[in-house]
């Protein structure tokens, strides 16, 4: 396998060429990143921002571990079935786009969890636009310091690619992790002391036979071995293929996950 080797000087240029500007380092999470990115993203269409009942937002206020943050957003009975994708921001962080999930039209989602990176104090956000064009946001505070700094694990790092499927003993949710260091490009490499350039998952797809259940963009925010878990009100389909795209080497990377027969049965 072939990797690039992006110039250290170009790291943050590559990492922010496609982002919107930002307010200054002193800005408030309030006026920062999303207040930017809200026009490009969704122009003037009105955003609820309130009601538990329809979906909430669940992340440390403290995080233990800036650099795999767990977050989570719930989706209440109204909007089981009618979600077709979801963004979640971290308006602080150097990418503040963390990834964009496009669902299968009727997919039941309960909820979804992932684990992030989180640079410094800031909300995040998860936005769902339902498929009548109806858009939900909630925010959580984070406190948290240097989450994308973060060197890698000193873990041993494994087989690059290698996929874990969990399953949920009651066959409606599915974790699935990726071995790869998901590198931000603003890392230090602890024993040379030179930049580690970006190396990271740009695309996470999951397909049921040629329907695709969801495709995420994703990027940097995520953390070092991405770990994603969808949990639906209807059993996880089987088998359900993963299709998983890295930068810059642009290395596919693919894994079958096969039901077990007790799967399903509550």
């Amino acid at each position: 396998m072939t990797h690039t080797r992006l110039v250290p000087g170009l790291v943050t240029a590559a990492v922010l060429l496609t982002l919107p500007p930002s307010g200054t380092a002193d800005e408030t999470p309030a006026v920062g990143a999303w207040q930017n990115m809200r026009p490009h993203l969704y122009g003037e269409r009105p955003i609820s921002e309130s009601g538990d009942e329809l979906m909430t937002i669940e992340a440390p206020a403290s995080t233990p571990d800036p650099a795999a943050t767990a977050v989570t957003v719930h989706f209440g009975e109204g909007l089981e079935g009618r979600v077709r994708q979801v963004r979640v921001i971290i308006d602080n962080n150097p990418s503040p786009l963390a990834a964009t999930f496009t669902l299968r039209p009727g997919l039941a989602l309960e909820a979804l969890d992932l684990r992030v990176r989180i640079d410094r104090y800031t909300s995040v956000r998860a936005i769902a636009e339902t498929t009548d064009g109806q858009l939900e946001m909630r925010s959580a505070w984070v406190n948290a310091a240097g989450g994308c700094s973060t060197p890698p694990s000193a873990a041993p790092p494994g087989t690059l690619g290698e996929v874990r499927f969990r399953p949920s003993a009651d066959g409606h949710a599915l974790q699935v992790s990726i071995r790869h260091p998901n590198n931000s490009g603003f890392q230090i490499d602890p024993r040379s002391g030179d930049p580690i350039p970006p190396h990271f998952i740009s695309r996470l797809r999951l397909l049921a036979g040629d329907e695709v259940l969801v495709d995420a963009e994703t990027g940097i925010s995520l953390s070092e071995n991405p770990t994603l878990r969808l949990r639906s009100r209807d059993p996880m389909p089987s088998p359900l293929k993963l299709e998983a795209t890295d930068i810059p080497s642009q290395q596919l990377f693919t894994a079958t996950w096969t039901a077990s027969p007790a799967a399903g049965t509550r």
